[in-house]
């Protein structure tokens, strides 16, 4: 009988110690693939460009960035969308496994497209991402409701905003949101209503010096839109919640001068 030897473990632990590191790049390998990458993405080489993040991922997979770029670089390459549209969904999965927040990697994707001119990739991935990901639906309204307002979509921002609102009736961020897009569509009424909706709202309590809330920064820009396109009555109302919630010299001078 073969008698025990106890450095056989510590010595077989080791050794695939050794072998797992060999298998990963090293740190030279990683940034040399790093700039071959950002240089195939910067000259628009978008099937090096995809590979070389790739690789990248696999190195590092909890990296936001490099998923979306390879998102990016995959739709930018090919114009063959459901195949787009599965490569995608491949990338997200990974990154969900990897435990990547959900929201950067959305954020990241927006930033990207945005930036290389082509901001239709951001909103086809969402899309794909909340009918192959059901639960990410939610997710995927307020990011898609966040890009029409900065697209200035105005029947985009309705419709999104009361998808937002079906979850939250009484959320003033999306009240003033759906208000904007009614404006945008030239419903003065209906903004007015929705903006005096959002003065209604007596949950909200007032804010200390020095800080205000989501809902008085909502009302104060109703009341200056209403005012402006001369809806003066529903105007003064909320200006004068507003400053009942967090006074202020500048509101001050404007109710008075609403009186």
């Amino acid at each position: 009988m073969t008698p025990h030897n106890p450095w056989h473990k510590p010595l077989f632990a080791a050794i695939l110690a050794i072998c797992a590191a060999a298998a990963l790049p090293s740190n030279a390998d990683d940034n040399a693939i790093r700039q071959r990458a950002e240089r195939h993405y910067s000259a628009g080489e978008w099937v090096n460009a995809a590979a070389m993040y790739g690789l990248l991922i696999d190195a590092r997979p909890q990296n936001t960035g490099f998923y979306a770029r390879a998102i990016t670089s995959s739709a930018m390459r090919d114009s063959l969308r459901p195949r787009i549209e599965a490569e995608q969904m491949t990338l997200l999965h990974r990154a969900l496994g990897a435990r990547v927040p959900v929201d950067s990697l959305i954020a990241a994707v927006g930033r990207e497209s945005i930036a290389l001119g082509h901001a239709q990739i951001y909103e086809r991935f969402l899309k794909t991402a909340a009918a192959c990901e059901p639960w990410m639906s939610r997710i995927v309204d307020a990011a898609l409701l966040r890009y029409y307002i900065f697209r200035r979509n105005p029947v985009a921002t309705e419709k999104y905003a009361r998808a937002m609102l079906t979850g939250q009736p009484d959320n003033s961020m999306w009240l003033s949101a759906l208000a904007d897009g009614q404006l945008g569509e030239g419903d003065l009424r209906g903004a007015a209503h929705t903006w005096m909706e959002i003065a209604a709202d007596t949950t909200a309590a007032p804010t200390p010096p020095g800080r205000t809330s989501p809902q008085w920064q909502a009302m104060v820009e109703a009341a200056l839109t209403l005012r402006a396109i001369g809806l003066t009555d529903s105007a003064a109302t909320i200006m004068h919640r507003a400053y009942d919630l967090h006074p202020t010299p500048y509101l001050k001078r404007l109710t008075e001068g609403a009186e």
